[in-house]
């Protein structure tokens, strides 16, 4: 063999091997933070440019907002005749429809109109429109995007969706929001615009097919394992938790917030001040909204409570909430029929975070592990706490 225009493959030691690891991790790391500064780049350059279609000045500074895991938001100060502004910017998720898009802000404007002056009002583009939609993308690869500015809310961020240590007052003050909402937006009409998602005693029978499926996703990690284990018992809960249809006409239809927690909510002095992400919003049964933002605010996220729904702060919540329809005077208080179904409605609600806690793992990419069997765990145990006390529930609803 001549092996005078080969290239000999030369076996390296031990040392060398080390060396050429360690200069990998750095370019790893290196290529990581400019992936990173790139994309802070591109994304800032897209408000920027969104921007343009606004009559709001000269954007001199972008803040990303986190703490959101589907769209994602950003604070941003402008200028304009020597006068600063600060205004909150939404990019919305890959994939939703311009339709979703108008719902949500034809809704969020009728409930200012009707009395939810609290809400955070949409700024409107030169040409009147409430949002600006880009392409994003090169090379025949290319998708949609939407944008909306916002007024900045005024007010703390004091708690998270999974931090929901609100005392006994914001909890009242919590509930009183959202009654004045559901009664704002209780003649909202929705024109034929609606979410892709169904309502929930719709979307809950769409469910056990998709489970199955994704517990036979070809993986092999904690939270599939922890996933599987609870499968049958998700799927008991999901059967045991449909409404019959003759019980459900007895139950109004209202816009619903659909994302009703702590961290979407704005606090001054134990009073909530400002309401915001309306981007689920849905026409659906109004006990849905008023169950899941239970299953959200009080249920415990501490240690050996994780999982607990705490029933002297659903008290607190279902009285004040029913308190204020009755000083509104217009949309009724939940009725005899609600209140009996409250136990199962909430099962049907925690299902429902469940499926977000399932989606969201299986779609996603480079997610914390632990993150998100936490997320789930909660929720299971949520769900097997509410099984096992669904009398003790019933008799909060009857306090009522």
């Amino acid at each position: 063999m001549n092996t005078s225009k080969m290239r000999h493959l030369e076996e390296l030691s031990v040392n060398q091997t080390f060396s050429m690891f360690a200069q990998s991790e750095e370019l790893k790391k290196i290529a990581a933070h400019f992936f990173e500064s790139m994309e802070s780049v591109l994304i800032r350059n897209q408000i920027v440019d969104a921007l343009q279609h606004y009559d709001l000045g000269t954007v001199t500074d972008v803040y990303e907002i986190f703490g959101g895991y589907v769209n994602r938001s950003f604070g941003i100060y402008t200028e304009k005749d020597g006068k600063k502004y600060e205004y909150f910017v939404r990019k919305y998720k890959y994939g939703i429809t311009e339709t979703e898009i108008v719902f949500e802000h034809s809704m969020i404007n009728y409930s200012k109109e009707h009395g939810l002056d609290i809400a955070a009002g949409l700024i409107r583009t030169k040409d009147g429109s409430t949002f600006v939609k880009k392409n994003e993308g090169a090379n025949g690869n290319s998708t949609d995007i939407y944008f909306a500015v916002y007024e900045f809310l005024q007010g703390d961020d004091l708690y998270t969706w999974d931090t929901p240590n609100l005392n006994d007052e914001e909890y009242a003050s919590a509930a009183g929001v959202l009654a004045t909402f559901h009664n704002a937006a209780r003649d909202f009409d929705p024109q034929g615009l609606e979410r892709v998602e169904p309502k929930i005693m719709e979307f809950l029978p769409t469910l056990p097919e998709k489970y199955k499926a994704l517990a036979k996703t070809d993986i092999d990690t904690k939270f599939h394992t922890y996933y599987k284990n609870k499968l049958d018992s998700i799927l008991k809960v999901i059967e045991s938790s449909q409404i019959p249809n003759n019980v459900l006409e007895k139950m109004p239809y209202t816009p619903c917030h659909n994302d009703f927690h702590a961290g979407n909510l704005k606090y001054v002095n134990s009073k909530v001040v400002g309401i915001f992400d309306f981007d689920w919003s849905k026409i659906d049964r109004r006990l849905f909204d008023v169950t899941l933002a239970l299953a959200y605010c009080c249920s415990s996220w501490q240690d050996e409570k994780d999982g607990v729904l705490l029933l002297d702060k659903c008290s607190i919540f279902l009285k004040a909430y029913q308190r204020k329809l009755v000083e509104l005077g217009g949309l009724e208080p939940l009725n005899e029929v609600e209140l009996e179904y409250l136990p199962m409605m909430i099962a049907a609600a925690n299902i429902y975070l469940i499926n977000w806690d399932v989606t969201a793992y299986y779609a996603g990419t480079n997610l914390n592990e632990y993150e998100y069997i936490a997320y789930l765990q909660h929720n299971v145990r949520l769900m097997n706490w509410i099984e096992d006390h669904k009398v003790e529930i019933a008799e909060v609803a009857k306090s009522l």
